[in-house]
């Protein structure tokens, strides 16, 4: 592989590893549509909402659905109950009945949607029963990680794109199961993906994480290319409420204790130890994954199969900024992608 085509795959910073302490290159339009007239189009929005009476919820407005062949407009949503149980809904749309902004986050499909309100993000979804309405107030600023492409290959017009429009918010609101209204409250992340090749074709896989505490947000993804020569894409935003404190690729990340899933026979990290040191910033985060809590294979539509899996984790972070250290704890989702 030339250094152009690895360059291909550090398009965050241009071509280089890159670190930003407080930035403010995120816009709104970056969660508006990101349309190309291509056959590998897809596009999605992101949301995940982690409730203080032990509730989740998980929703993805697919406006092109990259894991279906043919790509088509689809919405899902999965509730966890505190039990861990989970309840699962899907659903397609028409393209008729589908509407995205390109200057801001307005996504409409069939009956459900999400919009940036100014203030507050508002969502509503309801697929057989079971959904949700709720109103996200950010606590943090949204994130774009340089340029915001995990990939840009300019010589052939191929773009991945992400942005953390939402990294933390407090949310409010109702979830419907069936019959049952529950009010909810606790905390929520939004993202927000796009792009005009398919993503198996650029990258093998990938672990992504999320942590919510008073004190530190942390958002990381860890993206394997399928060329094994390539470098690997890491964005990382260390946060605390009402600023960013640190935005990079400068990451590097361990997968230790590999064990293999019997259902899938794929192997995963049960322990991840992610390590950054720029800007005036340090971090150790060492996730110890206690529980696998959903595997999932999904639609064929490679030559190979491709599996999702979501596991639940214990936390210890290590943090000095400026030469002020903090330690915390908690527990956390984190996920791992087979493309």
């Amino acid at each position: 592989m030339n250094e152009m085509e690895k360059k291909n795959y550090l398009s965050m910073w241009n071509g280089r590893r890159g670190a930003e302490r407080n930035p403010s290159n995120y816009q709104r339009r970056d969660d508006g549509n990101h349309i190309y007239k291509s056959t590998d189009y897809y596009e999605w929005w992101y949301v995940d909402a982690s409730f203080d009476n032990g509730y989740h919820l998980v929703v993805t407005f697919h406006y092109m659905n990259a894991f279906l062949r043919p790509i088509v407009p689809s919405i899902q949503l999965m509730v966890y109950k505190p039990d861990g149980t989970q309840t699962a809904r899907y659903d397609l749309c028409d393209e008729k009945d589908i509407y995205a902004c390109p200057d801001y986050c307005d996504v409409r499909m069939g009956e459900a949607w999400l919009k940036d309100a100014g203030a507050t993000y508002e969502m509503y979804i309801k697929i057989k029963g079971v959904g949700a309405r709720l109103s996200l107030k950010p606590v943090v600023p949204g994130w774009k990680p340089g340029t915001g492409l995990l990939y840009h290959d300019e010589a052939q017009g191929a773009i991945g794109g992400w942005v953390v429009a939402v990294p933390y918010a407090e949310v409010t609101g109702e979830l419907y199961l069936k019959e049952e209204t529950i009010p909810v409250r606790g905390a929520c992340y939004h993202d927000h993906n796009w792009g005009n090749k398919a993503q198996f074709d650029i990258f093998a896989g990938w672990y992504w994480g999320r942590i919510h505490n008073d004190k530190y947000i942390i958002d990381y993804g860890w993206v394997i290319p399928r060329a094994q020569e390539a470098p690997v894409v890491s964005p990382l935003l260390i946060a605390r409420p009402g600023e960013i404190v640190l935005s990079t690729d400068w990451m590097e990340t361990k997968l230790e204790e590999m064990v293999r899933d019997e259902k899938t026979g794929r192997d995963y990290a049960r322990k991840l130890v992610i390590t950054t040191d720029t800007e005036g910033v340090k971090m150790t985060l060492t996730l110890d994954t206690t529980r696998m809590i959903e595997t999932m294979q999904l639609p064929k539509i490679a030559d190979w199969n491709q599996y999702y899996y979501r596991f639940l984790a214990n936390y210890t972070m290590d943090v000095e900024v400026d030469g002020r250290r903090d330690v915390v704890s908690g527990q956390m989702l984190h996920e791992l992608m087979y493309l």
